[in-house]
């Protein structure tokens, strides 16, 4: 197979990695996934050509391989925990730490943009995640069977401004309201924990709003929820999930609408 069809998967944790692995194979990909957290690597295991382990910040052990198994695409997906990253900063190596200290923050457009120039200097092309998880994208739709009230209404327009300033700065992409109140935004913690801050505050139902930024790099951290997420809303007082359609990764559609139904959580695409 031509140099042209193989692609480097660079994978931390979550379904997404696997569900990325079978589109790219379906597409005639030969894959090689560098796993950087050991979830990642039993996971796609059995779903790509090769498989190997690497710490998020052995850049130049993973170049290195790119280079020696001449593959030229390379596709970013799953999450890595930044703070697991800055816990362990002696894990970074020598060219991780000169490309992270050219950086005015590490906040994560700046490091995504260090890597792209990184990668772009040694010939290798970074693919939108979009290429391959297209089919996860969802229309506007109320989807559960609970309906948002007119208040609730209000919250999300409220909410899906503000989340939409507040990802603008590179700061999360997820809000929590109640009764046109920000309770929580998300920022290095994660969207499940943002959650559970401002149902604590509400000690109640709230709407929780995710959106992507206004001038998203579909090559990063494109916003996706799944069960996780609606568990997380669900168990902390419930109310309602709303996020940006067609913006979105929804990671199984009608297993996503049954948990929400069961919960009675309010899942809309806005």
């Amino acid at each position: 197979m031509s140099q042209n069809n193989k692609l480097a998967i660079v994978a931390g944790n979550g379904e997404l990695p696997p569900l990325l692995a079978k589109s790219a194979r379906k597409q005639g990909f030969t894959t090689c996934a560098l796993a950087v957290t050991d979830e990642a690597k039993s996971r796609l295991e059995d779903l790509c050509d090769k498989t190997y382990k690497f710490s998020p910040g052995q850049l130049s052990k993973m170049l290195e391989l790119i280079k020696s198994e001449m593959i030229h695409q390379v596709v970013f997906i799953g999450k890595v925990p930044k703070l697991d990253l800055l816990k362990n900063i002696y894990k970074l190596d020598w060219l991780a730490i000169k490309t992270l200290s050219k950086l005015l923050n590490l906040n994560d457009d700046s490091i995504h943009n260090s890597i792209v120039n990184l990668l772009k200097k040694h010939n290798v092309e970074i693919l939108p995640q979009t290429k391959f998880l297209k089919h996860l994208f969802l229309e506007k739709e109320i989807l559960s069977k609970r309906k948002p009230t007119i208040e609730e209404r209000v919250d999300i327009e409220y909410g899906f401004e503000l989340a939409k300033k507040i990802a603008s700065l590179d700061i999360g992409q997820t809000v929590v309201v109640k009764n046109k109140m920000i309770l929580a935004i998300e920022a290095i913690e994660g969207t499940d924990e943002a959650i559970k801050r401002g149902c604590k505050l509400a000690k109640g139902e709230v709407v929780v709003i995710k959106v992507s930024k206004p001038a998203q790099d579909e090559r990063f951290d494109i916003p996706a929820i799944g069960e996780k997420t609606i568990q997380a809303l669900a168990n902390n007082g419930g109310g309602i999930l709303a996020f940006e359609a067609n913006k979105t990764i929804v990671t199984d559609r009608e297993q996503l609408i049954n948990l929400a139904d069961k919960l009675n959580i309010c899942l809309v695409a806005i």
